[in-house]
């Protein structure tokens, strides 16, 4: 299958689905896509909001550790100066802040190695740069306790016993000696030794190279001037002193020499481990930061794609649902639209008067309701038009009769006085002063006889109480009488008080005539009666011979158009068979000939196979043809010569009589619709039904249109309760004239009177239906406008006996016919 025709197919699926589903469900399933698109369009938005919200936490986590990382690289280089500091000052309090601030370092890179393993190499350089910074710190801190203890026992411990054993010296050296050469020698090494403290103090306090060499430089000279000294000592004490003194010196020159290492040593350790790990925390802090910010960039650029991505199908999801929504809107919205246009165009050909207008079949839904409302209004509508013409007749009769009839009507007022008379015998009688206006009815001067009756009647109307058939005479002006007979209601008003009479007045003078003259021919009359039956009964035998001779007639009649429409159709297939077995016959020849003269090719015999496959193929199909038409002709009429009774399809039985009729409706140019519903099932006689259907479309074609005229019937059906079927057979052609309605189903009445007409088709509808059927039937038609008969049918018909099962006997007793 192509792409045209799967959509094609799916939509003509689709459509089968929707004319099946109610119009409630189709807006449900509406509102459900409606929904679903919403939802599917709220994920979306959802999605990207959790989106955007990853995006900005990983931002801000990677933003966090930047910020711990550059605190991390601030905090290392703050505790290197605070360390530099450390070293020139030796604060206790300050060692105590490098302490808590190394503790706090630790901590903060315990929060950065919870990073991703991405980081964990940069992470494991900056653990070791800080394990690095921290042992460092700890070796420096212990050098400085060195280097204070090499300072403290080294240098200014013994510099103290130097100064003693000095000031023994010179305080002990004999005044006599004062121009001797120890004392300026002892001068000279008093100064350096006071050159020398001043300067061990300086190093200790700036660590200066040169001064650490110029306080070596002093105390070696004192060293160099002690043993000097102590040969020029004249004492044991003074000797010993020097000799002290010199060992003093050469400790102090010793510690010098060892705080001159530990000042190396921390300086060393200082730059190649605080200095150098602080050097690696800030290229590996600034690695780190290039990192993050190519991974920010990272994440902006999968943020941005992911966000096009999610709005693009967004966008595409967003048209998708919107055609989709729109094809079943448009879809949902024509599957009601159609059926109701339709259904619309019906009411307006209805209200139009045209209710041959067929009701469109609309399916199963609540569209049907109102399809069904159609089809009763119709059948209401074509009542109440029935019921209206009935009216008008009965009007126009009764205007009629009252005219050409003797009786005539009287109205009296609450005094009981004549105010009005109607109808021609009433005028006649006001224009001779037989009747009066303004006077009561015991008043008129004319009133004879009857004084009793007078009297009884006065107390009845008095006491305003209805009579019936009060008899009385008046004295017309040639001196007879005219007997009269009255009946009277009395008249109430809004209010409940008595406002007259109204009532009617019968002449009965004829009657009063014929009863004398019945007095006076009874004891002839039983003779006559019996001479008049038999007469009677030899005329209506012999009627009823006749009547059944033409009945037969009209069905045989029937029975042998059908056989000539079926003929008709025969003549096709049987003719296209007939020329397709004489083209095989031919072929089949040519064949023999090409075989005897030895010319037959493959390609012949190939041409030959498919002419007689297609030949055969034709014969076949018009032979079916017939078949089908045959045993249709066969059911119609098995149907139509018998009363059988059974359960049957309305539908099925109509389409095979119209089958029948097919030929001759193609041949005058006539259309029949059929507009039945399938479910209508009947238990009757399809064979009357068949008979009833086909005598009033031939009626139709015969009386309803003019010779050459293209005419449209319809023949419909509705259901009327449960127990009910009511059939419409109409046409559009010239209807039946007003005062013929009342006689189209009286036996021997045709328009064709020496034209053909047997004038008992309708007859024999009429008694099948009111029979047989155990129906009634009715006629509507307006001239000029068509014509419409109603046949109510019981979905049961009757269980009758045998002398009641002649299809074209005589009606039963108690049958109904329109007027």
């Amino acid at each position: 299958m192509t792409l045209r025709q799967t959509v094609s197919f799916l939509m003509d699926r689709l459509k089968r689905w929707l004319d099946a589903t109610s119009i409630q469900q189709r807006l449900h399933y509406l509102t459900l896509l409606n929904v679903i698109g919403l939802a599917l369009l709220l994920g979306l938005s959802l999605l990207s909001s959790t989106l955007k919200d990853n995006y900005f936490d990983s931002i801000e986590g990677l933003n966090s550790q930047q910020r711990q990382l550059q605190r991390f690289n601030t905090e290392t280089a703050r505790l290197q100066a605070a360390i530099q500091n450390y070293l020139n000052s030796s604060d206790e309090n300050l060692l105590l802040q490098i302490d808590k601030a190394t503790e706090q370092l630790f901590q903060e890179f315990s929060q950065l190695e919870n990073s991703k393993e991405q980081y964990s190499e940069n992470l494991l350089v900056l653990h070791d740069s800080l394990q690095n910074f921290v042992a460092g710190y700890r070796e420096l801190k212990q050098l400085n306790k060195d280097i204070d203890k090499t300072y403290q026992d080294s240098l200014l411990d013994p510099s103290q016993h130097a100064a003693e054993l000095l000031a023994l010296i010179i305080g002990g050296t004999n005044p006599k000696k004062t121009n001797s050469l120890i004392e300026p020698a002892s001068v000279v090494a008093v100064n350096a030794f006071i050159d020398a403290l001043l300067k061990m103090n300086t190093y200790y306090a700036k660590r200066e190279t040169t001064i650490s060499l110029s306080t070596r430089s002093s105390l070696e000279r004192v060293a160099q001037l002690a043993p000097l000294l102590e040969s020029l000592a004249l004492g044991d004490l003074e000797r010993k002193s020097l000799h002290k003194l010199q060992q003093q010196i050469h400790t102090m020159i010793s510690g010098l020499g060892s705080l001159q290492r530990n000042y190396a040593i921390r300086n060393q350790i200082m730059e190649n481990r605080i200095e150098a790990s602080q050097r690696t925390i800030a290229r590996t802090a600034s690695t780190l930061d290039k990192r993050y910010a190519e991974i920010e960039e990272n994440l902006r650029g999968r943020y941005s794609q992911r966000l096009s991505f999610i709005n693009a199908f967004a966008i595409l999801l967003s048209l998708l649902i919107i055609g989709i929504t729109f094809l079943f809107s448009s879809l949902v919205f024509n599957s009601i639209r159609i059926p109701l246009g339709k259904l619309l165009r019906t009411v307006e050909a209805f209200s139009l008067g045209n209710f041959n207008h067929p009701v469109p079949e609309v399916g199963q839904n609540e569209l049907a309701l109102l399809a069904g409302g159609l089809r009763d209004f119709r059948l209401s509508a074509m009542q109440r038009t029935l019921a209206e013409n009935a009216l008008r007749d009965s009007e126009g009769r009764f205007r009629a009769l009252s005219d050409m009839s003797s009786d005539f009507f009287w109205e009296q007022n609450e005094m009981l006085q004549y105010t009005a008379f109607s109808g021609q015998r009433a005028g006649d009688l006001l224009s001779r002063n037989v009747l009066m206006l303004g006077l009561r009815s015991w008043e008129n001067p004319r009133n004879t006889g009857y004084e009793e009756a007078w009297e009884q009647h006065r107390q009845t109307v008095e006491s305003h109480q209805p009579f019936r058939d009060f008899e009385f005479a008046l004295q017309m002006p040639d001196g007879k009488l005219l007997y009269l007979l009255s009946s009277g209601d009395p008249v109430i008003s809004m209010t409940g008080s008595f406002s007259g009479y109204r009532g009617t007045a019968k002449d009965i003078s004829a009657q009063k005539a014929i009863e004398a003259e019945i007095r006076q021919l009874n004891q002839t009359l039983e003779q006559r009666v019996i001479e008049r039956t038999a007469a009677l009964r030899q005329s209506n035998d012999q009627l009823s011979q006749a009547m059944e001779q033409l009945v037969q007639s009209e069905k045989l009649a029937s029975l042998g158009n059908l056989v000539a429409g079926v003929a008709h159709e025969l003549n096709t297939p049987l003719g296209n068979a007939l020329v397709a077995s004489t083209s095989l016959r031919d072929q089949v020849h040519e064949m023999e000939q090409a075989i005897s003269a030895g010319t037959l090719r493959k390609s012949a015999l190939t041409e030959f196979m498919s002419v007689c496959e297609e030949g055969c193929r034709l014969i076949e199909r018009n032979a079916y043809r017939a078949v089908s038409l045959v045993a249709n002709f066969k059911q119609v009429a098995v149907d139509q010569t018998s009363a059988q009774r059974r359960e049957f399809n309305l539908l099925q039985t109509v389409q095979e009589v119209v089958a029948t009729l097919s030929p001759t409706l193609r041949k005058q140019q006539h259309s029949l619709t059929i507009d039945i519903p399938e479910r209508i099932v009947l238990n009757s006689y399809p064979g009357p039904l068949d008979q009833v259907i086909t005598n009033i479309v031939t009626n139709a074609t015969v009386h309803a249109f003019q010779p050459g005229q293209a005419g449209a019937l319809l023949i419909s059906a509705s259901s009327v309760g449960e127990n009910e079927v009511v059939i419409l057979i109409s046409d559009n052609g010239a209807g039946i004239p007003l005062d013929k309605q009342a006689r189209v189903f009286d036996p021997f009445f045709t328009t064709r009177l020496g034209q053909g007409g047997s004038g008992l088709g309708l007859y024999i509808v009429y008694n099948i239906v009111t029979s047989l059927l155990g129906g009634h039937i009715q006629l509507v038609s307006t001239p000029g406008a068509g014509t419409c008969f109603l046949i109510h049918l019981p979905r049961e018909a009757p269980h009758l006996d045998d002398s009641t099962s002649n299809v074209h006997g005589s009606p039963q007793a108690h049958v109904r016919r329109a007027t």
